[in-house]
């Protein structure tokens, strides 16, 4: 561990420590005056004095490293300990009782932090140690001087010195136990990890598959360990793991990825794929971690879903427990077409890097949009975006959230030319038309490449509003308008002809919300 990491660990357990003082120093009497019979008849003032000040020793040692407090205490009571004909294996259950009692202020600190529960727990056996280790020289001085004048025979001082190796002797031994423990707990709970967990090494060879992995993979651990991991993700997963890497190197972390996997009997499992970068103290990267549970298929279904509706809208799809027709149908929907004015011109004199990053920032922000007033992404049309609100699946309010998320694109866009006003780049410009009645919806294509679309009179008007809007302007139908007026100010334009609808339609422009 780093010098800078053992400090923090000590400030760390040091205050965790003071917070806890006066419980610590409760609970060692009592376990003393419990279990140490030279220590039942004391008072429980005196003992509590005496542990006070061996905490506070415990203290400085962890604050700035020290021994020195703690041997000025440890010289105090070895002196008087011997001169009271105190058995040194009692004074030695002492300490080892405060370890006992130090033990569960680590658990509650460290909060599951088994790597730091061990350093943490380290330091305060390498106290004890140096506290052990001082009482006994001191002791033995104390002890010799006090044979020599009682005229104690030269064994019964070689039993007690035996005893104090033997005593040590055992300490170093349940420290090596308790360390052995540890590891073996660490362990236990990662075997017992529904989870399937895959560690591998920056060469991507496999050093540790759980035994929920062996279930989930239909794989045995002594198949595959010392393995690429690669060679499991072509034969299991179906997923090359490069595609995990590149999203590592991206973004640092794969959220989660759910699949549909194809068993040899023909059945089919879902499963989610997850992984995480696995990295030591220092931040050199060691490899990766890989964690694959069991999910069910309405759970793959909800996260196809999301990928093009907002997650409430996934969510109530699945749980509803009713057929999701995508083969055509006819519905009450409202239509929202955005596109920006005049970008394919411009984007003609900047370098394709930066069109496609300006687009990117955009995009992403309009679909966020879109998602965040529970509509549907339809597709991209170039710069520019279309939804659908009440497909697939109906939609309370489904006009008012539409001309909603029309306002909140138009307020994106001017937050967005605020940044790049900062830049010295120049303004987007964002038309949006809405219009609402019955459209037919449902994947529309070949049977190569199918798309989830809307068509018909209601979703050409939206596009026509659209093509006609002015940059920053909302312009909605005559259906539209009757459903969203009192929500929303509105101000009439004279009724025009649109090319591709046949008769005159009333125009209006949605300015923003009412107060």
């Amino acid at each position: 561990m780093k010098t800078s990491d053992t400090k923090e660990l000590r400030e760390r357990l040091s205050r965790a420590l003071s917070r806890s003082m006066e419980e610590l120093i409760e609970a060692t009497v009592v376990a003393v005056r419990a279990k140490i019979d030279e220590y039942k008849a004391r008072p429980a003032s005196e003992l509590s004095d005496s542990v006070r000040l061996c905490y506070h020793a415990y203290l400085d040692f962890l604050a700035s490293g020290s021994f020195v407090s703690l041997t000025d205490y440890i010289a105090q009571m070895a002196r008087r300990r011997s001169e009271e004909q105190v058995r040194i294996s009692a004074v030695q259950g002492v300490f080892l009782t405060f370890r006992e009692v130090v033990m569960p202020v680590l658990r509650a600190e460290f909060k599951g932090d088994y790597e730091q529960i061990i350093a943490a727990f380290n330091l305060v056996l390498e106290a004890e140690s140096q506290a052990l280790r001082v009482f006994a020289d001191i002791y033995q001085d104390a002890f010799t001087a006090r044979l020599r004048q009682a005229n104690v025979s030269l064994a019964e001082k070689n039993r007690d010195l035996e005893s104090l190796s033997s005593s040590l002797d055992l300490k170093v031994n349940e420290t090596t136990l308790a360390l052995q423990q540890s590891r073996d707990f660490m362990e236990e709970i990662l075997e017992s990890l529904v989870s399937g967990i895959i560690v591998v090494d920056c060469d991507l060879t496999i050093k540790m598959f759980s035994r929920s992995m062996e279930r989930l993979g239909d794989l045995r651990r002594e198949d595959v360990l010392g393995c690429r991991v690669d060679q499991v993700f072509a034969s299991r997963i179906e997923i090359p793991f490069s595609f995990f890497q590149r999203q590592m190197e991206e973004r640092g972390v794969v959220e989660g990825v759910k699949l549909r996997i194809e068993k040899d009997d023909g059945r089919a499992v879902y499963r989610h794929v997850r992984v995480e970068a696995w990295r030591e103290r220092g931040g050199n990267l060691q490899g990766y971690i890989i964690m694959v549970d069991d999910i069910t298929e309405q759970e793959c279904l909800q996260h196809s879903l999301s990928c093009y509706v907002s997650p409430a809208v996934a969510e109530g799809v699945v749980v509803s427990g009713e057929p999701l027709r995508l083969t055509g149908q006819r519905m009450e929907v409202v239509v929202l077409f955005a596109d920006l004015r005049g970008f394919s011109t411009s984007a003609l004199g900047l370098e394709p890097e930066l069109v496609v990053d300006l687009l990117n920032t955009y995009l992403g922000v309009m679909v966020d949009v879109i998602l965040r007033f529970s509509g549907t992404l339809d597709k991209f049309i170039g710069d520019g975006v279309m939804a659908l609100f009440g497909a697939p699946a109906p939609l309370p309010d489904a006009a008012e959230k539409a001309v909603g998320c029309a306002v909140e694109m138009q307020e994106e866009i001017g937050r967005l030319n605020r940044q790049r006003h900062r830049d010295g780049e120049p303004h987007l410009h964002l038309g949006i038309g809405v219009s609402c009645g019955e459209a037919i919806v449902g994947n529309i294509g070949s049977p190569v490449r199918m798309d989830f679309t809307a068509i018909g009179e209601t979703v050409n008007l939206a596009s026509r509003l659209q093509d006609i809007s002015r940059g920053g302007e909302i312009l909605i139908g005559e259906g539209v308008h009757r459903q969203v007026r009192d929500h929303f100010q509105i101000r009439a334009l004279a009724p025009g002809v649109i090319k591709g609808i046949g008769s005159r339609v009333s125009i209006y422009v949605v300015e923003g919300y009412k107060f």
